[in-house]
Parts: C-alpha cells; structure tokens; sequence
C-alpha cells in the first residue's frame, strides 16, 4: 500500500459520509423542532401536518396528508384526531364522498402554526449562521434535488 492510498483512506475513515450527516442532521432537525413546538401543544408530526395543511391551501384528505408528511394514514389519522380535538383543524365531509372528511386549518391552527413557524425560524437561522443568503439558498436547492432525485417529491419548477 502506497503513501497516498493510506492517507486517503484514513481521511475517508475520519470525514462522514453525506448520508451520515443527513442523517444527523435529520436527529438534530426533528429533536429541535420538537422542543421549539411543544411549548404551543403540538408534536413535530402535528407541526407538520398543520403546515402541510397550511402551505397547500385546499383541503386534504388524511390519505393525502399522510402521504405529503411522510406518514403511514394511521399514524396519520391519529395526529389528526388531536388536531382536530384542539381546535387546530376543521373536517367537513366532501361533496362527493360522504366517508372522506378534508381538513382545513382553523383561524386558531392558523396562529399556533404563526407562533410555531417563528420558533422554528429562529432555530433555522441558528442552524444556517454563518451562511450568506446566497449560501441558504443553494444549500434549500440542493437538499431539494436530493430529495426529487430520489423520488421524495419537489416537482421541478
């Protein structure tokens, strides 16, 4: 074994992988998220579905929610329960499917999410310090086309 060879495998062994540090990234990301949330009463998967819910526009029903937030319906079903039990979201059957009930966010789901979206803003700056507006950009676009690439959604613009 060369010189060369051994240092670069000592420095592949001593820098993560990308999908190492996504995956950390992804621990950090849902553990901040829920701290930052939890003070308004809801749980990541509940923040979630709210701005889904929010950022969509239309009603959704708990199969297409459950599918745009990364959820199985039943798991899906139960954060809906609670959201709807707090008053955060409404459910009216649709015009034509009795046993499909939309949900739409309610005046009161729209100011916890308000209050939820600012913590999670303040954190995501603390997450990005250091980077130029330039920088957030690209990385949002870049994180993006790794996701479409593999098939997670973000249509392409």
């Amino acid at each position: 074994m060369t010189a060369a060879v051994g240092v670069e495998e000592e420095r592949a062994r001593a820098e993560p992988g990308i999908s190492y540090a996504v995956a950390r990234l992804h621990q950090r990301l849902f553990a901040s998220i829920t701290e930052r949330v939890a003070p308004y009463g809801l749980t990541t998967l509940q923040f979630t579905t709210l701005s889904v819910l929010s950022r969509h526009g239309a009603p959704l029903s708990t199969s297409q929610l459950a599918r745009r937030a990364f959820m199985t319906p039943q798991s899906m079903s139960e954060v809906i329960h609670a959201l709807e039990r707090n008053g955060l979201i409404k459910r009216n059957p649709h015009p034509n499917h009795r046993r499909t009930l939309p949900a739409t966010v309610t005046a009161k789901g729209r100011r916890v999410l308000a209050a939820c979206d600012g913590a999670v803003a303040e954190f995501e700056d603390s997450m990005l310090a250091g980077f130029s507006e330039k920088d957030r950009v690209a990385f949002l676009e870049m994180v993006m086309a790794a996701v479409r690439n593999l098939g997670g959604g973000f249509p392409c613009e």
